[in-house]
Order: C-alpha cells, then sequence, then structure tokens
C-alpha cells in the first residue's frame, strides 16, 4: 500500500475511532496551540522545529495529493437509471462525503497538520519569515 492509501486508511480509521465530536476536541486542541505559541506560551528553538515542520510539510503534501485522489467522490457514481442502481449510487455518494467519512477525516487531518505547522512557526519565531517569503513567492508570479 503506497502513502496515499496508509493515510486514507489511517484518516478512516483515525475518524471512525473518534467520531466527529473528538475530531472537533483535536481541530480545537490544534487551534488552542496555536494560540498558546501566539502569546508566547510556549517556545521551541528553531534548530529542535524545522525537522519536525519538515514532517509536517510532507504530511500536509501528501494529504493534499490525497484530497486530489479523492475528488472521485465528487460524483455519484453511475449504476444504472434502474431505481435500484440510483439508490445505491446516491448511498454511496452520501456516505463518501458525509461526516463521517474518510474524506471528512482527511479534511480535518489537514486543518490540524496546518495548525500544527503554524503553532511551531510562531513558538520558534519563524511564522512572520514564511509569511514574508510566501508574499515574495506570489507578488513574483504576479510579474509573469
Amino acid at each position: 500500500m503506497g502513502p496515499g492509501g496508509a493515510i486514507v486508511t489511517a484518516a478512516s480509521a483515525l475518524n471512525k475511532s473518534m467520531g466527529v465530536e473528538a475530531m472537533a476536541k483535536v481541530t480545537n486542541s490544534a487551534n488552542e496551540l496555536v494560540a498558546s505559541a501566539k502569546s508566547g506560551g510556549f517556545t521551541v528553538t528553531k534548530e529542535a522545529a524545522d525537522p519536525i515542520i519538515k514532517t509536517l510539510d510532507e504530511f500536509i503534501d501528501r494529504v493534499g495529493a490525497l484530497k486530489s485522489d479523492l475528488s472521485v467522490f465528487d460524483q455519484a457514481p453511475p449504476l444504472g437509471d434502474h431505481a435500484y442502481g440510483k439508490m445505491i449510487s446516491r448511498h454511496m455518494y452520501q456516505a463518501a462525503n458525509d461526516d463521517q467519512s474518510a474524506r471528512a477525516a482527511v479534511n480535518s487531518l489537514q486543518v490540524v497538520l496546518e495548525k500544527s505547522k503554524e503553532a511551531l512557526l510562531r513558538a520558534s519565531s519563524q511564522y512572520e519569515e514564511q509569511e514574508q517569503s510566501a508574499r515574495d513567492v506570489l507578488e513574483g508570479m504576479g510579474d509573469s
């Protein structure tokens, strides 16, 4: 199984084991981590933060690719024009897109990864530096 399959399996298992409320709590905890870093509630050195940030970036990239792969669930599968096929197609679409789907878990995972990265950037005083770098890149794209 490739990395994308592993992430889907893990996200699906995480979502099933934790449920919607627990995933919301994990996301809220990530938001609290960012707030704590903003207020100086914790700090880390750049040297300690960088390898963790690099790993988070790798997983953020993998989740982004996985989300692209999950676009197959943007439409209900064509299972025929008969009533049973339409009913199963509708059910499959709803299951793939409801708040307990692997897709929902992947979306939640992405938010937690991004918030965790932001917290580490802020705690290691690198946040403004990265934002300026991103602005520079975007401004350079406008010059093309």
